[in-house]
């Protein structure tokens, strides 16, 4: 089932590895965004308290990354130099590396869930108590989600992303039916739509156990296990996983500061980062094609191919993130009608997706740039740059939210800000680095055309 993205034509085999992907991404948002639709119909508390909720689950796939990315890197850098056993050597060691960063986690929400939610002050009874619940079960399913991730990452490590779009499908599928029955049939509420999810997510687990765990991680009398890979791919992965991590965080404080504006303004938050999503994750499909490319081309050293790709990815990152950024523009009131009807919440929404509209050509290149980067191993650059323009919208929501300046609206403009630095240093990091492989490229070219006289 691998692919080898080393031969062909370059943007061919890029849509060929993405398009899988996205439809998988977008099966993912569809879990969150199906929970969110059924929610809505509860009222504005209901989305505030999945909001909560959010931010901490979040964090939690923030820590995983750690291990996930530096295990796609290693992986997809092995299969280019054709060495089956590494791959799978990394990939079960990287599985322990989860579920054991996983268990910890789970551990500390259930028994810490309510100092968590309560960090936001809600101010509202029953909406911190429908957070504690939702979160506390929603935790339980982070095991089945994380290994499923795993598995997506190897498959697409190795260029087969249509499998994790046909086992996510039938994830999604069952989510979309369960939750209604869970929500409102059996009127369970928000803890109904976390338990349709748990549900959807051991399937997923499952299936991709059943079908790939021995071409993944071979069979169990060869498993070794170390804590050397995991060490390294720990390295690997940590530098960009710590710009998740500290985003997760930053996140965390941004919902505290919106959280001094109501509940109206928490729910318009989330649903505007639903919405958002959207440009995230297939922008982010393109991304994991890119990632998968790259470190295939240049653990087989063809760095001409590299800048190939880089070229038809930034391509489409400006035509996706123009269309997106119309849309936003246009329908703002509309998309956030999807979800709720509250004026209030509709009013708030809107302005978010107005303001950070003008961001999504930025926030699209600067994950094609950050793919390439990552997928040469050179995962420092971009996570330095993006931490720090991460971090500097909690000093600009807090002066710009001020009553004097934009309110609620000066948290938008802070994440505006931030995401369009972010687009233009993480470029300017990979045109410096395409200088350093540029004559590296030349002397292949030549070496090519000679061949072919």
């Amino acid at each position: 089932m691998d692919k080898d993205l080393t031969q062909g034509r370059v943007i061919q085999k890029i849509v060929q590895l993405a398009l899988p992907i996205i439809g998988t991404s977008f099966m993912q948002l569809a879990y969150s965004f199906t929970d969110m639709l059924w929610v809505g119909k509860l009222g504005s508390e209901a989305v505030a308290a999945v909001g909560t909720s959010g931010f901490f689950l979040h964090l939690g796939w923030a820590l995983v990354s750690i291990v996930l990315v530096g295990c796609g890197i290693s992986v997809s850098q092995a299969i280019g130099k054709k060495d089956e056993s590494k791959a799978k050597f990394l990939s079960i060691n990287a599985l322990v590396g989860v579920i054991s960063i996983t268990a910890i986690y789970v551990f500390i929400l259930q028994i810490a869930h309510e100092y968590f939610v309560g960090f936001f002050d809600l101010n509202n009874i029953q909406t911190e108590q429908m957070a504690f619940s939702y979160l506390r079960w929603s935790s339980v399913g982070l095991f089945f989600l994380f290994i499923s991730r795993l598995f997506s990452g190897i498959s697409n490590a190795r260029g087969d992303s249509k499998l994790p779009f046909k086992i996510a499908s039938i994830g999604i599928v069952v989510n979309i039916v369960l939750d209604p029955i869970f929500i409102f049939v059996l009127d369970f509420g928000v803890v109904g739509a976390a338990w349709a999810t748990i549900l959807a997510q051991i399937l997923v687990a499952t299936l991709y156990w059943q079908k790939r765990s021995l071409a993944f991680l071979g069979k169990r009398s060869t498993w070794n296990l170390s804590f050397l890979p995991i060490q390294k791919m720990i390295k690997l992965g940590f530098p960009p996983s710590t710009q998740y991590i500290i985003f997760s965080l930053v996140a965390i404080v941004m919902g505290k500061i919106v959280s001094g504006f109501g509940s109206d303004a928490i729910a318009a938050q989330k649903i505007g980062l639903q919405i958002e999503s959207m440009t995230f994750m297939t922008i982010g499909g393109i991304n994991g094609a890119i990632l998968s490319f790259t470190g295939q081309n240049f653990g087989a050293k063809l760095y001409h191919r590299v800048r190939q790709g880089f070229n038809a990815g930034i391509k489409v990152a400006f035509v996706f993130g123009g269309v997106m950024t119309a849309l936003f523009l246009l329908f703002p009131e509309s998309m956030v009608r999807w979800f709720v009807n509250d004026p209030e919440t509709v009013t708030i929404g809107a302005n978010y997706l107005r303001i950070v509209g003008l961001s999504q050509i930025f926030m699209c290149i600067d994950m094609i740039s950050t793919g390439v980067i990552n997928g040469i191993g050179k995962t420092k650059l971009p996570a330095s740059s993006n931490i720090v323009m991460i971090l500097i919208r909690i000093p600009l929501a807090l002066w710009l939210s001020q009553p004097q300046n934009f309110g609620v609206n000066g948290i938008w403009m802070a994440i505006l800000i931030s995401s369009v630095l972010r687009g233009l240093i993480n470029t300017s990091i990979y045109l410096y680095l395409k200088t350093k492989l540029l004559p590296i490229i030349k002397t292949q070219k030549t070496t090519t055309l000679i061949a072919e006289v």
